[in-house]
């Protein structure tokens, strides 16, 4: 053996002894504990019926992929803030109604889930036009009204569409005591519950348009971060504004700018992720 072969043999041995200390002092993943883990069924659901409602359960074609496209963006500035910041619990807003605030929640929620690196869990918490369920056609077996007034059975409470790691719960009945329902102990504990029994997880919530009703605002001081939907030639100026001013007192994961391109309506963005200096807005 040449003494460049050994140098390079003594090299490589040295790279593999400190490669498995650094393994050795990894911190590791805490297991779950079987009995706290968030129990979900899984429910099928018509592609067809899904395209034609916008939801990109798949991207099949090259239009779904230029749609997936933009939510992989949205995804990707919007997971570089939640690791920077920490979060775990995400609201979602809107100023008004109609401005795609559930279609863009569902379509961030299936794109964070293909990444399959964490758990992503939706919770349907706009109760009083829960559209979450309708947008799947999907009947579940417990609304999340009902949990939260009577406190069922977890087991029946999530299902799951497309990949085992996304939970969704949600409901269809509307309910005028939504607000005292999300102001209850019983929404931090089953906060609490996901947290303890889904891995690494991101939780995003629909809630009603901050403008409309106070539910966003009971939950604003519930959760890490909010983020803010908009639609271009829909929400006035004055009507953002007065948003971002009622929410200013919480930390904002960003704005979309939805219906933001012509040429592709109701899936390009522009993202502000510091939303509380105005409404100048960056591509996504």
């Amino acid at each position: 053996m040449t003494i460049i072969e050994r140098a390079l043999q003594k090299h490589r041995l040295s790279a593999q002894a400190q490669g498995a200390g650094k393994r050795a002092r990894a911190p590791q993943t805490p297991a779950l504990d079987p009995a706290q883990r968030v129990p979900r069924t899984a429910a099928a659901v018509d592609s067809r019926s899904c395209r034609e409602k916008r939801v990109l359960i798949s991207s099949d074609t090259d239009e779904d992929e230029r749609y997936a496209a933009a939510y992989r963006m949205l995804r990707t500035r919007l997971l570089h803030r939640a690791r920077t910041s920490n979060w775990t619990t995400i609201a979602v807003t809107s100023a008004g109604t109609n401005d795609g605030k559930t279609l863009t929640v569902i379509n961030l929620a299936l794109s964070l889930a293909r990444e399959k690196t964490r758990e992503i869990v939706l919770l349907d918490m706009d109760m009083r036009n829960p559209s979450v369920c309708r947008a799947f056609n999907v009947q579940p077996a417990i609304e999340l009204r009902d949990y939260l007034e009577h406190g069922r059975d977890l087991r029946d409470l999530f299902f799951s569409v497309g990949t085992d790691n996304l939970l969704i719960a949600g409901g269809i009945t509307p309910t005028d005591d939504a607000s005292e329902l999300l102001g209850s102990s019983k929404f931090e504990d089953l906060i609490q519950i996901i947290k303890r029994g889904t891995v690494d997880p991101i939780v995003l919530i629909d809630l009603p348009p901050v403008l409309v009703t106070d539910d966003a605002l009971v939950v604003a001081p519930k959760v890490d971060a909010v983020l803010l939907v908009t639609s271009a030639g829909l929400t006035g100026r004055a009507e953002l504004a007065k948003a971002l001013d009622l929410l200013s007192e919480f930390p904002m994961a960003g704005v979309v700018l939805n219906r933001a391109s012509e040429a592709t309506p109701g899936y390009s963005y522009a993202y502000d992720s510091d939303a509380n200096r105005g409404v100048k807005r960056s591509k996504a």
